[in-house]
């Protein structure tokens, strides 16, 4: 990182000793990820639109090796595999590549995500979600709020001041399989006419990370795992967000609704309304 203006509270943020180390191993990974191969070795998981690399596989075997040098103790959980279990009580979320589709066809919103859980309560700790293309990362720790370093310059995050969900851009995305996304598709057409627009970034963390940054002014999808929004449903979080799943239901693979405050018991109630949670 380059010289950065002084901000206490970041500087707080930063000596946090586990997000530390998510952060330095997030910049490996990311330096990996952008020396990619002429052939990605590219072969797929549940649906043909599904698929993995050897850049995905890599990428998770580096985190693991690195969590293992440094938290020997802790519990990992990875998208590509990687199930290990701990006795510290801690839990690693990591997705190598938030985004494979994005990676592999060279749009730049793809990143690596590294969130730290509790495992007996499930309580998010801290989160980093790294984006190499644009030398984005997105930092938070439970308490400590939410910044982004952007060419090794820190910014608080905080979510938009949006008021009415007709003026709202929304994110979300679409599962792998035709009986999902046409679900989704169904639920996408009640939901467009009363937003301001919707946009499919292509990777989940990154668009939480949107909403943190009130860019996007909220986010919904059905279908997540936990290794898609460990990191970036914190950082929104921290930065003002509202996160919920539908009726009463916390976040989680039927739904994930992250909004800022003013809009997202609106956009919920649509999404009720529709049975979004269902395909």
């Amino acid at each position: 990182m380059t010289s950065q203006p002084k901000h206490s509270s970041f500087d707080a943020l930063i000596a946090e000793p586990n997000l530390a180390l998510a952060m330095q191993i997030a910049s490996g990974t990311g330096k990996l990820l952008l020396d990619r191969p002429d052939d990605l070795g590219v072969t797929t998981k549940s649906t043909a639109t599904d698929v993995v690399t050897l850049m995905d596989q890599a990428a998770e075997a580096f985190i693991v090796s690195e969590l293992g040098k440094h938290r020997p103790n802790d519990a990992i959980l990875g998208e590509e595999g990687a199930n290990q279990v701990g006795t510290s009580g801690l839990q690693w979320v990591i997705d190598p590549i938030d985004g494979t589709v994005n990676y592999l066809h060279k749009v730049p919103h793809w990143c690596v995500s590294i969130g730290l859980m509790e495992e007996s309560s499930g309580l998010a700790l801290a989160g980093v979600v790294y984006v190499p293309v644009l030398d984005q990362m997105y930092i938070s720790s439970r308490g400590l709020g939410a910044w982004v370093v952007e060419a090794g310059v820190p910014r608080e995050l905080k979510v938009s001041g949006c008021t009415e969900l007709s003026q709202a851009l929304m994110g979300t995305g679409f599962g792998y399989s035709s009986s999902r996304r046409a679900s989704q598709a169904r639920v996408l057409q009640e939901v467009l006419p009363k937003v301001a627009d919707i946009r499919r970034l292509g990777s989940c963390a990154v668009d939480l990370c949107l909403v943190a940054d009130g860019v996007l002014d909220g986010y919904y999808e059905r279908g997540v795992n936990a290794w898609d929004h460990a990191a970036g449903e914190l950082i929104a979080r921290e930065a003002g967000a509202v996160s919920s799943g539908l009726f009463g239901n916390p976040i989680g693979n039927d739904m994930i609704v992250v909004a800022n405050p003013a809009i997202h018991g609106d956009l919920v109630a649509i999404l009720e309304a529709n049975q979004a949670d269902q395909d």
